[in-house]
């Protein structure tokens, strides 16, 4: 063999070596560059990125619950979407009900055995069930729940609305009634209860009430010190019922506000649907 030859039997080693290392070091090199999508759930194709863009304009007690446990938040929204749309509807100063929308299933409360103050109300059947275990419960801690305003048309709550805007001023009047149409009494999914007074709070139906409504899918709307942000002054009489996920969801993750929940999923329906994993 020629000196030539002997040079190139002992370089093509080497060059091949070379060219083996130079291809793993484009690999590596790549793979720093595309580092590998992490979703935080599999029903969703979001990453933590998505959802720190996603949770920017909540308060930051808020936004760092959600951002702690992300998987368990994000299964919370996935349970929440799959319910009926009327439990997460929002109905507020901002956001009102067609002058003709009303519960098509409404049932008459004088077909169960629940104490009513009038004869004339009124609920969605598909909260029933849920009502019914409510009473059930208080009745088992020897708690007599009185039910004293349900379901209310627009026209009715039009007239409402303007009885007190005539006894108080429209000012006043704003911040303890809901002009038609943004009241949450048109959906039929909420309930008065007691003397619809701020003594509620003090009778024993009261104080159960918050302490147990939230066991049973209950939100209390307009909580004390929150007129701000609600829109109304406290009301400890009048509750929602918005199911037992969302309200997960809203005591897990929101501070315990209905409206911040609520707000929320309004906001982003549109782009929580989007990340959904296309079945």
């Amino acid at each position: 063999m020629s000196t030539m030859h002997q040079k190139i039997s002992i370089l093509l080693p080497l060059l091949a070596a070379f060219i083996l290392l130079s291809s793993c070091e484009d690999a590596t090199a790549e793979e720093e560059k595309s580092p590998e999508i992490v979703y935080l759930h599999p029903e969703f194709t979001m990453t933590i990125e998505d959802l720190k863009e996603m949770t920017t304009s909540l308060p930051e007690a808020t936004r760092q619950a959600i951002l702690a446990k992300p998987q368990d938040f994000l299964e919370l929204v996935l349970k929440v979407s799959e319910e009926p749309e009327i439990l997460t509807i929002l109905v507020d100063k901002n956001h009102a009900l067609p002058e003709e929308w009303e519960p098509e299933d409404r049932v008459s409360l004088n077909d169960y055995p629940l104490a009513v103050s009038r004869k004339d109300l009124s609920l969605s059947k598909a909260v029933m069930p849920h009502v019914l275990a409510l009473n059930d419960a208080a009745k088992a801690d020897g708690v007599t729940l009185l039910f004293s305003s349900t379901f209310r048309s627009w026209t009715y709550q039009q007239g409402l609305y303007q009885r007190y805007v005539k006894a108080d001023g429209q000012e006043a009047a704003d911040r303890y009634s809901a002009r038609p149409g943004h009241s949450q009494h048109q959906l039929g999914t909420v309930i008065d209860f007691g003397s619809i007074t701020e003594a509620f709070a003090d009778t024993k139906a009261g104080k159960w009430m918050k302490e147990n409504a939230w066991k049973y899918g209950f939100s209390l709307s307009f909580p004390e010190g929150e007129e701000a942000v609600t829109g109304y002054m406290w009301e400890p009489w009048h509750f929602r019922y918005i199911g037992p996920d969302t309200m997960a969801l809203q005591r897990d993750f929101f501070g315990d506000s209905q409206q911040r929940t609520l707000e929320f999923l309004h906001d982003n329906k549109a782009q929580i649907e989007a990340f959904r994993v296309q079945q």
